[in-house]
């Protein structure tokens, strides 16, 4: 079946019917109607550009999962009340404008440009033929919670896009004095004496009792606003998957169709280098001049030469040909028997011909061997999909009858995988956390069946890019306050540091005084039980305890003045600024001034497309009020859409 499946992918059939794949998507561009066309209602509406529900919802889960894949924690609630979804909402609108302003200049995208970007996506080709495939792509699409629809305009919008901004980044000379002014701010340097008071010194603290640690537990707020010691949701689910390694490792290829496959793909190039021949062609009426021609070549004579003293047709130069490429295969067979500079007289199907071969490239082809595991891997990998495919049509085949996860499961033969409660980052009700759950659960299963109703089994969804699931919920456990006992050990340990990181403020606070009050650094360390520490660094350095925070804030403070700041857990800096010290712009490097005036460049040129998004905005009349609220509530989750009517 692979063979035949690759066969036919090489086929000029196969040729045709993706070129005509990838042609229906230029019929069916916006505008024109099919399947790239539709919009649904809109969140907001910026001149001849709508920002659709869907398109809204599918930017703020993409922010979100970004976040998530920096942060597990994260959950959809916590980037609302965080503000990203408003930060997504004008991110749009940013671009919505710039699109807008884009066609009303009469910038357009022609649909070529557009089917080309498509095709050319290695998300959308198909694995085994390595070609653009609408499955594939659809597939692709699914998987980012993209519609076709939403894919074209977003490369169109991005084309457009990219014509205008070009336009307005397009700078090129600046002031020299601009490059100065930041080689000096750059180059500036502070020397600067500081006092680090941190937990290291602090007095030791007495063991809470059980009601202040109550009382902590329930009054300290977290992130969210919520009690900081909450259990978060749980919930219990039962789910089936359909997980393509699990196929590979059932698969026994056979040998021979290995080997079909290999003689297939040397027969057509597509693995090694094929054998090349550049030759010369004199055509001549008969053998006997074929063969006077064909020494007068090995002489050394210039095939024109001899074609005009015998009368004969202008000579025909073929450079870099395969031998297929040669129409008279009789030909074509003894030219690539024959070796860089020999000549000979040949019989052809067409006639007698005089060949000098002038460069001559042997084929360079892998051995069986040497393929037999990509082979191997390709075919049991194709294989193995074939299966995994009938044994979900057998499973979805059961449970179209209605029949629950678990008879389905037990009469097409499928694994069924029961988990006790879950948080949606894939801690269990002990607080465990496991790497491998996590991994095989909490990207792409777990969060779907948070968005679940308990007791509803989902539809068949694909995940992994290769597998597939279904789930049911069969528990939801409420978030909920801690108890103290379950967190008592957790809860001590951060009342404690809050209890060091107080006692050393206060004592930073009164190092800040008696400095201030004119009492040297010295002698106020020891009094504060703290160390001092000195540094000379420019603007972005960080030594010891001057974090970058503190560099910052010493850059903008008066030598002899004294500031204080937290740099860290349980850590104080008590600092003045000693001296300034000037940068010499005559010793700048003239490699550091060309790098700074690039830079500018760039920064200017996104400054203006800055403002340039600003002034669309405004020009456009965007404004709050131009938002739809029910549909923006609806795309990012704060609004269940059962309850619209």
């Amino acid at each position: 079946m692979l063979s035949n499946f690759r066969a036919f992918a090489q086929s000029p059939l196969a040729l045709v019917i993706i070129v005509l794949l990838v042609l229906s998507f230029a019929i069916a561009m916006p505008g024109a109607g099919g399947i790239f066309t539709g919009s649904g209602d809109a969140v907001v509406v910026v001149g001849p550009e709508r920002i659709s529900q869907r398109e809204m919802a599918v930017a703020f889960n993409r922010e979100v999962s970004r976040l998530q894949e920096q942060n597990p924690d994260v959950t959809r609630e916590m980037a609302r009340e965080e503000g990203i979804a408003y930060q997504v909402l004008q991110q749009q609108i940013s671009m919505a404008t710039m699109a807008a302003r884009a066609r009303d200049l009469g910038l357009a995208i022609s649909n070529v440009a557009i089917v080309s970007e498509v095709a050319d996506v290695p998300a959308f080709r198909n694995p085994v033929t390595d070609r653009f495939d609408r499955d594939t792509m659809a597939a692709a699409l699914q998987r980012s919670g993209m519609t076709e629809d939403q894919f074209a305009r977003d490369i169109e919008g991005d084309l457009l896009r990219s014509q205008l901004m070009a336009t307005l980044a397009g700078f090129t000379d600046l002031p020299d004095q601009i490059a100065a002014t930041r080689y000096l701010v750059a180059e500036e340097q502070r020397r600067m004496t500081g006092l680090v008071i941190d937990a290291s010194t602090a007095d030791e603290i007495e063991d809470p009792s059980d009601d202040v640690l109550q009382a902590f537990v329930d009054e300290t707020p977290g992130a969210n606003g919520e009690p900081l010691f909450t259990r978060p949701e749980y919930r219990a689910i039962t789910l089936v998957r359909f997980q393509l390694e699990d196929f590979i490792r059932d698969v026994d290829v056979d040998e021979a169709t290995l080997r079909e496959v290999y003689d297939y793909e040397i027969a057509t190039n597509q693995i090694g280098t094929p054998a090349l021949r550049s030759f010369t062609q004199l055509t001549a009426s008969d053998q006997a001049v074929a063969e006077d021609a064909a020494s007068r070549l090995s002489a050394g004579e210039s095939p024109a030469a001899i074609a005009t003293e015998l009368g004969l047709d202008a000579p025909l130069a073929q450079t870099d040909v395969q031998q297929f490429e040669i129409p008279d295969e009789g030909l074509g067979e003894t030219v690539f028997a024959m070796s860089a500079g020999e000549a000979r007289a040949i019989a052809g199907r067409f006639g007698w011909s005089a060949v000098i071969v002038d460069t001559a490239v042997d084929a360079v082809q892998p051995t069986f061997e040497d393929e037999r595991p990509r082979l191997q891997a390709d075919a049991a990998r194709a294989q193995a999909t074939d299966d995994m495919y009938d044994a979900i049509s057998a499973f979805e085949t059961v449970r179209a009858t209605g029949a629950s996860l678990e008879i389905a499961a037990e009469e097409s033969g499928t694994p069924l995988e029961v988990f006790q409660p879950l948080t949606v980052n894939s801690v269990d009700a002990d607080l465990q956390y496991d790497v491998e759950r996590y991994e095989a659960l909490a990207p792409e299963i777990l969060p779907a069946a948070f968005d679940q109703l308990e007791g509803f089994e989902t539809n068949l969804e694909s995940y992994n890019e290769t597998d597939f699931y279904t789930l049911r919920v069969d528990e939801v456990i409420p978030s909920r306050p801690f108890e103290l006992d379950e967190v008592r050990e957790q809860a001590e340990r951060r009342w404690r540091s809050i209890q060091i990181d107080t006692q050393l403020q206060a004592r930073a606070e009164d190092a800040l005084a008696q400095l201030e009050a004119g009492l040297d650094m010295e002698t106020v360390s020891l009094i504060a039980v703290g160390r001092t520490e000195t540094a000379t660094l420019k603007r972005g350095q960080t030594a010891g305890g001057f974090t970058r925070n503190a560099v910052s804030l010493a850059f903008t403070t008066e030598p002899g003045t004294h500031e204080m700041l937290q740099i860290g857990e349980g850590r104080y800096l008590v600092f003045t600024v000693d001296e300034i010290i000037p940068a010499d712009i005559a010793a700048a490097p003239a490699a550091d001034l060309a790098g700074i005036e690039s830079s500018l460049t760039t920064e200017l040129g996104n400054d203006v497309v800055a403002a340039t998004r600003e002034y669309l905005i405004r020009d456009y009349g965007i404004t709050d009020e131009s938002v739809d609220g029910r549909l923006y509530s609806l795309a990012i989750g704060e609004t269940d859409p059962s309850t619209q009517r």
